[in-house]
């Protein structure tokens, strides 16, 4: 089980949560409408959700090209295994 120290997930939340506390502690002091509270925290949500979708977008383009460096490492295998009067599915077959 991890601690709150080692856990990065949890101190992001401690964090946000903190840093929101901060911001409310600032809005009172300055007067701000909960109408303008609301637009704030509705853009610190747009600008969240872009961020994951970027990083989501990311980790799929990274899949993709792995997935396909390990196709044509498999290609690759298959031709040199047949160039030496193998069979390809011979190997893969043990493989399993």
């Amino acid at each position: 089980m991890s601690t709150p120290q080692s856990d990065p997930l949890l101190q992001a939340e401690t964090t946000c949560g903190t840093l929101l506390y901060e911001l409310q502690i600032i809005w009172d002091e300055v007067g701000e409408t909960d109408a303008d509270r609301d637009e704030t925290l509705l853009e610190l949500e747009r600008e969240c959700l872009e961020v994951y979708r970027r990083k989501v977008d990311q980790a799929n383009r990274c899949r993709a090209q792995l997935r396909q460096t390990i196709a044509d490492s498999e290609a690759e295998l298959a031709a040199i295994t047949s160039a030496m009067g193998g069979e390809a599915s011979a190997y893969w077959a043990g493989q399993e």
